[in-house]
């Protein structure tokens, strides 16, 4: 799959908020704000221009988040932190807290909210404050301890305007009169008023009524048959609305590619799905010809949260492929590409439980397993294809009949998930993974659907915290990986940077993307900001960790001490070395086709002369000769 998310910028701030799509949201539009007013489909809402008052058409992937709260930004400070930023302690207090307000998260009455929190010595107030603070930074990092001490001109009525929003939400706006969210916004500045406290402002009000579940409301509003259809099915897999569960796996492609070049076989490659197991969507996936890794499982979970429009229009496929959001639960295998620190807690971050499969129950795989499987039968169909086993293929010659090239496969891929799958009738749902997938969303006649999942506001934020991190302590020459020297000029104030606590020299988080080690990202913990930083040797070219290791095991079996001089001498070795292979490789190709050219001309002129054959007949053959016809 090619690279689609912009990652250009040579300097970057994480963002890890979410666009939430409701009628009365506001959101931003080529430096406009409006009003949501009604969610025509997954391409467009109907909002209104604040300023002007009209109603226009909007394209919900140019939609970002209008504004952030300042006052939420300026306390927490925490938003755009990289992962690696973040003590061991504080992920401890960060959990701690998250765990606490879990019963808010998923449908607890107030009730059992304040008894969970006396259990745990904890005023239930706090616990609102931090789901509030968790909704509106879009991660777990909004749960972040803030630095001690009170800012200036702060007034301690916060705990009043929280009881005063919790008491009003709970016993009138969850009431099953069903007053409207004015209606409710109404008695709390009325409440705010009669005890001289500074009311709440509306968006704050409307967060805290967004982070209600949609069973919390149907049930408490008098809509308890509504509501039935969120509760979980007691000893069921199955999922009950999309993007509840999403399983992962990966597998060699029964399919041989050849190179652009020369078109010629260059092995299998391999590909990583993510399904929605309420819908059977494929909501993600990862085609590469590496074997599947962290890197592989990292780009599968961003390419399934993040909007596909770019990725359709760079692979020129005229279609859509109308699935983002946040799954709540990523479900895998114990391979031990899912077992990574960063993996675990970049799903944590973003509020992704990272669920395992019990050992030795398949079952627990059956979806994504059956997936793989209708996709490798489509591709039995190909040339070029290996089949499953030895059995099937006989005799088929995989590599002389291989004719797609890896983005010709890649846009192939594409084509048969968003035309093809996703459009026919699927034999456990009775009905097509997209009709499925718009129920569970939009709702039909028989339930209500859930409405849009959130999107997020920036999608190179999530790639980013998939990525490997590196600490490395920054040197004179920069920054040295494997043997790499990086540098820039943004790294000269941090040069030999001394750890105060331990009178060390400190370590700089830095993240990698192994598909391209000409470069790396900094982060620079005070201004949470990121870095591009290219090699500071900039003859040597853009080339993946896997080539580079390649090269420099070259470089041992020469018995050479690594250096970036050599380093660049092998490169070129390796690229004349594959270059000569194929020129090779398509002389030997060339000449098989000539001998079976001239062997269709032979059997196509036989039948008009008697042939009788000597002990050189055979011989004679073998130079060219003209044919005649």
């Amino acid at each position: 799959m090619r690279e689609f998310h912009n990652m250009g910028a040579n300097v970057q701030k994480a963002d890890r908020r979410k666009i939430v799509f409701k009628t009365g949201e506001f959101v931003s539009h080529q430096n406009k704000i409006y009003q949501l007013t009604n969610l025509i489909n997954f391409e467009e809402a109907i909002g209104v221009d604040i300023k002007t008052g009209r109603s226009e058409r909007l394209l919900i992937i140019s939609l970002e988040i209008a504004k952030l709260d300042d006052n939420l930004e300026r306390n927490n400070g925490h938003i755009h932190r990289d992962l690696a930023d973040v003590s061991d302690d504080n992920w401890k207090e960060i959990e701690r807290r998250f765990s606490l307000i879990q019963p808010i998260l998923k449908n607890a009455s107030r009730s059992e909210i304040e008894l969970h929190a006396t259990q745990h010595g904890t005023h239930f107030t706090t616990l609102y404050r931090w789901v509030r603070h968790y909704h509106a930074t879009g991660s777990l990092l909004g749960l972040l301890p803030k630095k001690k001490g009170i800012n200036k001109g702060t007034i301690k009525t916060e705990s009043q305007v929280e009881n005063i929003i919790s008491k009003i939400v709970d016993e009138y706006y969850l009431s099953k009169q069903r007053p409207t969210i004015k209606a409710t916004l109404d008695a709390i500045k009325i409440a705010c008023k009669h005890q001289n406290i500074e009311a709440p402002s509306d968006s704050t009000i409307r967060r805290r009524i967004s982070t209600i579940s949609e069973y919390q409301r149907l049930k408490r509003r008098n809509k308890k048959n509504k509501a039935k259809k969120y509760e979980p099915a007691p000893g069921s897999f199955e999922a009950t609305y999309p993007l509840q569960v999403v399983q992962i796996d990966h597998t060699p492609v029964d399919l041989i590619l050849v190179d652009d070049e020369y078109r010629l076989p260059i092995g299998r490659p391999y590909i990583t799905f993510a399904i929605c197991i309420y819908s059977r969507m494929i909501v993600g996936y990862w085609l590469s010809l590496d074997a599947p890794s962290t890197t592989s499982v990292a780009m599968c979970i961003g390419n399934s949260i993040n909007p596909k429009d770019e990725l359709l229009l760079l692979n020129k496929v005229e279609s859509t492929w109308p699935v983002w959001g946040f799954m709540e639960t990523i479900h895998v295998d114990n391979a031990g590409e899912f077992r990574s620190d960063t993996l675990k807690r970049s799903c944590l971050i973003h509020d992704i439980n990272l669920d395992f499969r019990p050992i030795n129950q398949p079952q627990y795989g059956s979806h994504i397993e059956r997936l793989i499987g209708t996709v490798m039968k489509k591709v039995h169909n190909l040339p070029g294809t290996t089949f499953s086993n030895i059995e099937e293929r006989a005799e088929y010659d995989s590599d002389g009949n291989a004719v797609f090239t890896f983005d010709e496969f890649d846009k192939y891929i594409l084509t048969y998930i968003t035309k093809y799958y996703h459009k026919n009738r699927h034999s456990s749902l009775g009905v097509s993974p997209e009709d499925k997938w718009h129920q569970g969303i939009f709702g039909n006649l028989h339930s209500e659907g859930i409405g849009y999942p959130p999107k997020p506001n920036n999608p190179d934020t999530i790639y980013k915290d998939f990525l490997p991190i590196i600490e490395r302590t920054i040197q004179s020459n920069g920054v040295n990986i494997d043997g790499l020297n990086y540098f820039d000029n943004v790294l000269r104030p941090f040069l030999h940077a001394m750890n105060e606590e331990t009178n060390k020299k400190k370590k700089f988080v830095f993240r990698r993307d192994p598909r391209d080690i000409s470069y790396i990202w900094f982060y620079e913990a005070n201004n949470q900001t990121y870095f591009k930083i290219p090699l500071a040797n900039t003859t040597i070219p853009p080339m993946s960790i896997w080539e580079f290791r390649e090269a420099k095991k070259r470089i041992q079996e020469y018995g050479y001490t690594f250096s970036e001089h050599v380093l660049l001498d092998t490169l070129q070795e390796l690229n004349e070395m594959a270059e000569e292979a194929a020129k090779k490789t398509r002389k030997i190709r060339r000449n098989q086709q000539k001998k079976q050219i001239n062997k269709t001309n032979l059997q196509q002129i036989t039948p008009q002369f008697q042939h009788i054959q000597t002990p050189d007949d055979d011989e004679l053959w073998n130079d060219d000769i003209p044919v005649f016809n």
